[in-house]
């Protein structure tokens, strides 16, 4: 077995056009053409350790740590982008006029199923302002009381808020509840954006093969960065379905991530480098939910731009 495995890796090493990894190239105890590891390695030049801060030296000192940074770094970046119109999403939405209340104002269609089942999650309040008719299916909110009636004079006056069933001013910016258009459309970029990475990973082990991990990674960043800009001129759902369709191919840096550390680390550690940089790397779709909102979009807002501006230049940022 130790003799198959041996001429099957010289076979492909003898192949000038595939990618070839460090086992392609033996150290030589006292040549000075492959300079010492700053990791210990084994017998074919894969690190038997995974020291995290361990960064320094050259591209041959120290190729082990350097690939790890490199693939868990362009992993978690790629999943920032990935994910990055997801905490916008409502405002690219109301961007693209698909929010319930923009295509059936409230004041012209009170009794929409969305209106009468909306609660409003910040202060509790319903849209039914004294409840509705039927828990589950509602046809209309329940009338005013008669002693809200007597108590604001709703008779004679009935300007105050509290003479109508229906209280509007709970609905947010975007309804874009279940049920709704802007519901399914959203709903419809995310399977598309998931879609994508299926195709583009299964794609990915023959390319990986080919061009190498550093290659296919620098692709991958690139495209996806080139589709996270055009999300910017995103103005109907279906350019907003194509635009995350091609985002979604940021998701297949996951196999490059582990690809990359598996050529590098060896059987006894290649497990844990493999699972601490796939765990770090998941982390940007986690940071992005706070990162695009709080750090890009908000500041922008107060500091004077239209939410509709804003998203647009948060996705550039």
């Amino acid at each position: 077995e130790a003799y198959l495995a041996q001429a099957v890796l010289a076979e492909w090493c003898q192949h000038p056009g595939r990618f070839l990894p460090y086992t392609c190239f033996p150290s030589i105890e006292g040549s000075a053409a492959m300079p010492e590891f700053r990791c210990a390695v084994n017998e074919n030049n894969k690190s038997t350790e995974l020291p995290l801060l361990r960064i320094g030296g050259t591209v041959q000192q120290n190729p082990h740590m350097r690939a790890f940074w490199s693939s868990t770094i362009s992993f978690f970046l790629a999943f920032l982008g990935w994910f990055a119109l997801a905490p916008l999403s409502l405002d690219v939405a109301f961007s693209m006029e698909i929010c319930e209340n923009q295509k059936f104002p409230p004041s012209d269609f009170p009794l929409r199923k969305p209106y009468l089942q909306f609660k409003n999650l910040k202060s509790e309040k319903l849209y039914c302002r004294y409840g509705k008719n039927d828990a589950d299916e509602p046809t209309d909110c329940k009338p005013v009381p008669e002693e809200k009636e007597v108590e604001f004079n709703c008779a004679s006056d009935g300007t105050a808020p509290e003479c109508s069933p229906y209280d509007p001013t709970v609905l947010t910016r975007c309804v874009c509840t279940a049920g709704t258009d802007c519901r399914s459309v959203l709903g419809n970029a995310g399977i598309a954006s998931v879609a994508s990475t299926i195709f583009v990973r299964v794609a990915l082990g023959t390319l990986l093969e080919r061009f190498g991990p550093t290659n296919v990674q620098c692709g991958l960043m690139t495209l996806a960065a080139v589709w996270v800009a055009l999300a910017t001129a995103i103005t109907a759902p279906w350019n907003f379905i194509l635009i995350r369709f091609l985002i979604g191919m940021a998701g297949a840096t996951f196999v490059t991530n582990q690809f990359w550390c598996s050529l590098m680390f060896a059987p006894n550690v290649v497990g844990t480098a493999n699972a601490t940089a796939a765990g770090w790397g998941n982390l940007g779709g986690g940071v992005t939910q706070i990162f695009m909102v709080v750090v890009l979009f908000q500041p922008f807002k107060e500091a004077g731009l239209e939410p509709d501006t804003a998203w647009r230049v948060s996705l550039i940022f």
